[in-house]
């Protein structure tokens, strides 16, 4: 099977679910090769253009890649002689009470309006200008900044990582100090389909990594991801991708093999889930879609896959 033949113009489910039965590690293989070459060229590109743009604004839906996808950057960076220094817009959010209501009395936790642009523009003014600088930490836990700070040094052979959803809201981008940054937008582009019909979104393929996510790293069962997707959704709509269309590039996160890998571990956290009145069917759809793609065998997968940011151990 040619990598052409997947990419025609939607992913072929038929030949992925081949692939994965003949010659899995071909299918990881070359799902990795596809994400890593974009890292690649995206780091060239930035590198042919340094010092002159010495920011790197990178923003996408939640569970887009954008933290792995920092990281690797940062590697491809170092290959080329630019030390890397990463942010998270997250450490710049004011407490989680400050946060405005929803409409049904909720706290909307995907607005913009939570980062704390003044000290984000002030505490990088304060490392161009002197050198080093105090950052803030974001304590999830308690949901209130924390009163530790991280110190950082920099020096002119140094690139600045911005990584968060709102990298590109005209709040953070349209700034001055950001005229000359790299503008970044990550997602899942490709869609997998059987002949004509679609089996698998973009956003579904989000949700389920949100719901392993969740559960792995977060303490957090499905059924809490579920109830809080459609405030998720509803702030990508809002916040989100209107901006995308300002990004200098596009990265696709997909993994070719994601489906197969997902199958067996998605099973065993949303089969529970069937019987809840509320969310039984969500769960129920997720699991049909899932169910046309073949479980992945035990494979060589690299300990730096973007995979791992969703996966604890496999």
């Amino acid at each position: 099977m040619q990598k052409s033949k997947i990419f025609k113009p939607h992913v072929d489910a038929y030949a992925v679910n081949d692939l994965a039965r003949t010659d899995p590690q071909k299918l990881i293989d070359l799902s990795e090769e596809r994400y890593r070459s974009q890292i690649s060229e995206l780091a060239e590109d930035f590198a042919a253009h340094f010092p002159q743009s010495r920011i790197i604004l990178l923003s996408g839906p939640t569970s887009a890649g954008k933290t792995t996808t920092s990281h690797n950057l940062d590697t491809e960076l170092e290959k080329r002689g630019i030390a890397t220094f990463a942010l998270s817009l997250d450490d710049f959010f004011f407490d989680r009470d400050k946060a405005p209501l929803l409409p049904d009395g909720t706290r909307d936790f995907e607005t913009p309006a939570l980062i704390d642009i003044e000290t984000l523009e002030g505490c990088l003014t304060e490392l161009f200008r002197e050198g080093h600088a105090d950052f803030p930490i974001f304590d999830f836990k308690v949901g209130r900044r924390s009163e530790q700070t991280f110190h950082y040094e920099y020096d002119d052979h140094t690139a600045i990582i911005i990584e968060g959803l709102h990298a590109l809201n005209p709040m953070i981008a349209g700034r001055p100090f950001f005229r000359d940054a790299k503008k970044l937008y990550i997602s899942i582009r490709a869609e997998f389909y059987e002949g004509v019909r679609r089996v698998l979104s973009t956003r579904e393929l989000r949700f389920i990594r949100r719901i392993i996510r969740d559960e792995h790293f977060r303490g957090s069962p499905p059924l809490s991801t579920m109830a809080m997707w459609k405030n998720v959704v509803d702030g990508e709509e809002k916040y989100i991708r209107p901006f995308r269309v300002d990004a200098d590039k596009w990265i696709d996160s997909l993994h070719l093999y994601e489906p197969a890998l997902y199958r067996p571990i998605a099973e065993k956290l949303l089969t529970p889930c069937l019987s809840d009145p509320q969310y039984g069917r969500q769960a129920a759809d997720l699991l049909e879609r899932l169910s046309h793609f073949e479980p992945l065998p035990p494979v060589k997968i690299p300990r730096d896959s973007l995979m791992r940011e969703f996966l604890e151990d496999f």
